[in-house]
């Protein structure tokens, strides 16, 4: 019998089998338990049919019983268990930078709702506008409701001793649990299952699972209105989590901990340990999961190879145990490796500086110090290269550099609408070719040919606008413009429309602030240990001095002596700018325009007196509630 043959056997029996669970008394009983009668035959169909094929076989035509079926779903589910379905609305991705805004929880115990709670929080801070558009919650609506410390004692309180159900789970638990422990000193760690995984193995044929898909698909009412509020998006994942149970009874599911497997992603066997490799798995998995950073030695305690990770130990493992082909090159590299060393790191800012240090140190190529992402605007009132450009290396000479960019198409839009509003000369690199061809003329005009006086003028414009100093309406601006441009620039309404447009992308691209070089910071950040902190000194833009201590403990006198050495002291140098500082001002600029704090940054402006600087970073080690923040001094 030939191949094709089989194959085509293999599909008629499949397709009998199909038709066959479709008209079975245990398919129709099964839609009737899980309430999937607003939904037709067809969808209905393929959303049970997988379950079906993963049930045990029962009976002479391999399929389950209507008594088995109805045996499987009688009684309610785990009556002794409490499920709390949690969401949470926040004001971003992550803590501490971004807050909670909105706590829900809806209790289920034997397949049925008991309780619910939802509570609005004030977080502090505005509530980003592209947020407000999503949840429709506004700063006015929290503006007299209590903050996280006052609201969330109480709401774990409600969800004490549950399992805690949430759809895509670990983003609603990560938060709950740093503030928890930061805010509280309290730990929260509850048993977990997330709807998102269940649904990925309950569901196989179905292609998105996000929340509004999976309702609509179990046929439950989904309103636009009110999706994206913690409380109806909770009633929701309530909703769905009640038919995954029934789901599960049928797999023959009884107990919390075959639940809580279940929902653990179906794993391929795992790829062997590439050839020639002399490490000893035992040293892979004895590293943490944790963040921050890896080292690879050889016999001769050389430094092969270092890299960061978000879990440091199946980053190595994926090394040494390679998934494809270029992996597999790579390995070939890795044969002297001996032994691993780890640091765990709870800071984003303290693995990036330490992985760059372990990068320049290792044996082996661990990229070109670019940065990455859309890289810098520079600007130049002087020089061989006068006017406005894309760089991606930061360098010391005189120029004003903005960014770092996260995408080459936002510095593109940004170099066209400073040029459609400014009559400046600008340069694009080859890596830029589009924007260059674009250059901003898309509808605009080719700059004249001023004198060199007059572009002193509209570069201290241009760079007010860029750092946030010059308001939308300024005339004075319009003005400049309008006589720099003369008879050849664009009509005066197209000319306030480039104006705007530029306002409107620096308020959206954060620029606003003192270009990369001028910066002079204070950042706090966690060390390796909740409790340990680094504190790192920038100087116009350069790490001028860095030093690490206990939060409890901070040595007050010598922060007191390296502020005021730092940043007071006229006479005061610094490390000299080399390549190596300005890469790893890199490093420091990427991080803040990304928005990864974990601690947080004094912003000194100014002769800002030590004592007040001091005052402020002592206040600010002592407040839970300062992680994330920018302190303006």
């Amino acid at each position: 019998m030939s191949s094709q043959k089989r194959r085509f056997m293999a599909q008629e029996t499949m397709q009998e089998k199909r038709v066959a669970i479709q008209e079975s008394a245990a398919f129709q009983y099964v839609r009737n338990a899980l309430n999937l009668k607003e939904i037709d035959d067809s969808a209905a169909f393929g959303l049970l049919t997988p379950l079906f094929e993963k049930i045990a076989l029962n009976g002479a035509n391999g399929l389950i019983s209507e008594e088995e079926t109805a045996r499987l779903l009688s009684g309610p589910y785990l009556p002794d268990t409490t499920f709390a379905v949690v969401d949470i609305e926040t004001t971003g991705g992550r803590p501490p930078q971004h807050r909670i805004t909105e706590l829900a929880a809806v209790k289920v115990r034997a397949g049925e709702v008991v309780d619910s709670r939802d509570v609005l929080v004030n977080p502090g801070r505005e509530i980003p506008w592209n947020v407000v558009r999503l949840t429709g919650i506004t700063d006015a609506m929290v503006a007299d409701k209590p903050g996280l410390m006052e609201a969330l004692p109480g709401f774990l309180d409600f969800v004490d001793g549950c399992v805690f159900v949430a759809h895509c789970a670990n983003f609603d638990l990560h938060f709950l649990q740093y503030y928890a422990q930061e805010f509280l000193e309290r730990d929260f760690s509850p048993p977990v299952l997330c709807t998102f995984e269940l649904a990925n193995r309950l569901l196989p044929g179905q292609k998105r699972f996000n929340l509004g898909e999976l309702s609509t698909a179990l046929g439950l009412l989904d309103s636009e209105e009110v999706r994206h509020r913690a409380l109806s998006d909770a009633e929701a994942t309530a909703q769905i989590f009640i038919r995954f149970t029934q789901m599960c009874r049928l797999l023959g599911l009884d107990s919390l901990e075959s639940l809580l497997e279940f929902q653990q992603p179906e794993e391929g066997v795992p790829p062997p340990m590439a050839e020639g490799i002399r490490l000893d798995p035992a040293k892979i998995d004895s590293l943490p999961r944790d963040r921050g950073v890896y080292r690879l030695y050889d016999k001769d305690e050389k430094l092969v190879f270092a890299g960061k990770a978000n879990d440091i130990r199946r980053a190595v493992r994926d090394m040494f145990y390679p998934r494809n082909r270029s992996a597999g090159r790579f390995a070939l590299r890795l044969k002297g490796v001996r032994h691993v060393e780890a640091k765990s790191l709870r800071s984003e800012l303290a693995m990036n500086v330490e992985a760059f240090r372990a990068m320049r140190e290792s044996s082996l190529v661990n990229g070109n110090h670019s940065v990455a992402g859309g890289g810098f605007l520079r600007l130049s009132t002087g020089g061989a290269r006068p006017g406005v450009s894309f760089v991606s290396r930061l360098a010391r000479d005189g120029a004003r550099y903005y960014g770092p960019f996260r995408k080459k198409a936002q510095l593109a839009d940004l170099l066209e609408a400073i040029c459609a509003a400014f009559p400046l000369p600008y340069q694009a690199p080859e890596g830029y070719r589009d924007a260059k061809k674009r250059g901003a003329f898309r509808g605009g005009k080719r700059p004249p040919r001023l004198p060199d006086s007059e572009y002193a003028a509209l570069f201290e414009a241009l760079r007010g606008i860029l750092e946030g100093r010059l308001p939308q309406e300024d005339e004075r601006i319009f003005s400049l413009l309008k006589k720099a441009w003369g008879e050849e620039g664009p009509s005066p309404g197209k000319l306030k429309r480039h104006i705007a447009r530029l306002h409107h992308l620096v308020r959206m691209y954060a620029l606003s602030g003192p270009s990369v070089e001028r910066r002079r910071l204070i950042i706090v950040e966690p060390g390796q240990t909740r409790e340990e902190r680094y504190c790192y000194f920038i100087k116009d833009g350069l790490l001028a001095h860095e030093i690490s201590f206990e939060r409890s403990e901070p040595p007050v006198r010598v922060l007191e002596e390296k502020v005021e050495e730092i940043f007071l002291n006229e006479s005061f140098e610094g490390r000299k700018a080399d390549p190596e500082d300005l890469y790893e001002a890199t490093v420091f600029a990427s991080w803040m325009r990304r928005e990864l704090m974990d601690g947080f940054m004094l912003n000194l402006e100014g002769r800002t007196p030590p004592a007040r600087v001091m005052e402020a970073l002592l206040g600010a080690l002592d407040d839970p509630q300062a992680a994330g923040t920018t302190i303006t001094l």
